[in-house]
């Protein structure tokens, strides 16, 4: 995971009030710096669990607390937060010693903690589910973060927008495909079972990511989660042509293997014609 873990370092208190239940300062951002790190192989806007925990005043331990809300919210690791050694010590013994940026007992053993890298989502909704001032003034700051992103450099916020936009297009594309396949196949007396859904989801997928199926690129390029969340624009939206075009081909009766190939020549004509426009 590439993370800056330097700028999690920060031990910045709340105000001498903030233990009463209100935070007079809203800047945050030296107590719950949101930094650039990846999660699952994704780019991700980043915040430190313990440094959330800290500025929101929870009344109980870190480890109970953060355990608690992955159990009852359903965040997934790799998916919605990540595990990394931490630069502080926490409450690690008086006999560490912080040597070359890593923390070492006396005797030569790694005494780091582990904190949690949380995506910017996540800790909008732990924040939010404290219900107390500081729970309320962190997601506006987070709000406010996201803001900024989108004003100092709205190329990301864009580019953000664009893979939305086909990743939603994709799995629009995709219910509507097994919809008009399961209504192909009562219509001939013959049972969709759930095999039959996957054999068009792997067929389409060769096609676009060069012969292998969603879950065999995912393992090749290391990519934990749902494989279309990783997935580029320009895959996602080959995928929903695909989806789109294969539904009209159902509709006219087509066997798998004709439709096989008349996909593979389609896409193909699609990409040459992509990349003539790319070239004009």
């Amino acid at each position: 995971m590439t993370i800056e873990k330097s700028r999690f370092n920060s031990e910045a208190a709340p105000q001498s009030n903030a233990g009463q239940g209100v935070i007079i300062n809203n800047d945050f951002a030296a107590i719950v710096p949101v930094i650039s790190g990846q999660i699952g192989g994704r780019e991700a806007n980043i915040v430190s669990a313990k440094a959330l925990h800290k500025v929101l005043g929870v009344g109980r331990d870190y480890s109970t607390w953060l355990s608690d809300r992955i159990k009852d919210y359903g965040f997934e690791q790799g998916v919605d937060y990540v595990v990394f050694d931490s630069p502080i010590s926490g409450n690690q013994s008086a006999e560490n010693n912080q040597l070359d940026g890593g923390w070492v007992t006396k005797r030569g053993g790694d005494r780091r903690s582990k904190d949690t890298g949380l995506s910017l989502g996540m800790a909008k909704e732990m924040a939010m589910v404290e219900r107390n001032e500081q729970g309320r003034a962190v997601r506006r700051y987070f709000i406010q973060c996201e803001e900024e992103l989108q004003r100092s450099v709205p190329e990301i916020a864009a580019r953000y927008r664009q893979h939305l936009k086909a990743r939603i297009s994709a799995a629009s594309r995709f219910t509507a495909m097994c919809e008009t396949l399961k209504q192909t196949r009562m219509e001939q007396g013959k049972a969709t079972q759930r095999h039959h859904y996957t054999n068009e989801s792997n067929m389409l997928s060769r096609i676009v990511l060069g012969g292998m199926t969603a879950k065999q690129w995912a393992q090749a390029n290391g990519v934990e989660g749902e494989p279309r969340d990783s997935m580029k624009v320009e895959q996602l939206e080959q995928l929903a042509y695909l989806e789109n075009t294969n539904i009209t081909l159902i509709d006219m009766g087509m066997e798998f293997e004709q439709r096989k190939a008349e996909l593979m020549r389609l896409s193909q004509r699609r990409l040459a014609r992509n990349l003539g426009a790319d070239h004009d």
